[in-house]
């Protein structure tokens, strides 16, 4: 049974609850500003270069922006405005998000916004995150119900919050090169045991109020001591991502460095915006297909998964044993 909050740790909650209307509203302020940077830069008679691709899941996210691969800056600031879930979204995964990976030239005003609206994003996510360090002896479930009737109150309902914590990311020095490189969905297969599916049940809910979850720990209960070797908990990134690089040519300073600079920029959920000073030009890069190729890969013995999960809210299937 959770304690209740002694009186330091409620004056900290209310502090923050205090300051959260503020800080979201910068955010979205931020956002909007972007926005409309983008849709001004859009509708400029200077051309700007871009490089968005269409791989069926940013198909997905353009219709639902209700914006057109025609126009990608004003496509990108409406995808980077968004943080709060779409009409008909609520209570759809909190886990998934809307995705348009590629490059896009900017000028350096936009860099700034962008950076902006990071600092602010950065922000929100600390002070959200030190809601529920207050709140680290309650069960998951109801620190993240306190903190969504916080998040009403302050008059952000529909707050998204994996869409509203990504950071967008930047090449503020335009490079001399762009390399890109898909990076395959992948899946993760491990081993668990009753004791951690219970526990983990338990977790999710604590007073043995869902039906459901407590349907799925009789199934648990009922499971014959020699299956329980078979269980495997798997975890699936649904989608691949598109690794960013940037390459600075040696002695492009005049110091007579001879070899390449090579940094990460990150994985391009969202575009990269690139700064491309006022010609508008994107540097060289590498193109790539708009949707990776597939390639059969070998089964291994411990793929052999079946395909209906056993304990479904902890993603726990069965292995074939075979």
């Amino acid at each position: 049974m959770a304690t209740t909050l002694d009186s330091k740790q409620s004056a900290e909650l209310q502090k923050l609850i205090r300051q959260l209307p503020g800080v979201a509203a910068t955010m979205h302020a931020r956002a909007a500003e972007l926005r409309e940077a983008l849709d001004n830069l859009q509708q400029s008679t200077r051309t700007w270069d871009s490089y968005l691709l269409e791989p069926a899941f940013a198909h997905e996210a353009a219709l639902a922006l209700e914006q057109s691969f025609e126009s990608p800056h004003s496509l990108s600031g409406a995808l980077f405005a968004l943080l709060d879930y779409g009409e008909g979204t609520a209570g759809v995964d909190a886990r998934q998000t809307l995705q348009i990976p590629g490059l896009l030239a900017v000028p350096d005003s936009i860099i700034e916004r962008a950076s902006a609206l990071n600092i602010a994003k950065a922000a929100f996510q600390e002070l959200t995150s030190a809601f529920k360090a207050c709140l680290e002896d309650r069960p998951a479930l109801e620190r993240d119900s306190q903190l969504r009737d916080a998040l009403a109150d302050a008059g952000y309902p529909r707050t998204h919050l994996r869409q509203s914590y990504r950071q967008i990311l930047l090449c503020r020095e335009k490079p001399d090169a762009i390399a890109l490189s898909w990076i395959k969905a992948r899946k993760s297969i491990r081993k668990v045991t009753p004791d951690w599916c219970e526990k983990k049940l338990v977790q999710l809910d604590p007073l043995g109020e869902d039906t459901g979850i407590q349907y799925q720990r009789q199934l648990l209960a009922g499971l014959h001591q020699s299956q329980h070797h078979l269980l495997r908990q798997i975890q699936v990134q649904s989608r691949p991502n598109l690794q960013v690089a940037e390459i600075f040519y040696g002695d492009r300073d005049g110091s007579g460095a001879q070899e390449d600079h090579y940094r990460q920029v990150g994985y391009s959920a969202m575009p990269v915006l690139v700064n491309s000073d006022k010609t508008g030009r994107l540097p060289e890069f590498t193109r790539v297909e708009h949707q990776p190729s597939r390639s059969r890969r070998r089964q291994r013995r411990d793929l052999k998964i079946t395909p209906e999960p056993f304990l479904p809210a902890l993603r726990v299937h069965l292995h074939t044993g075979k």
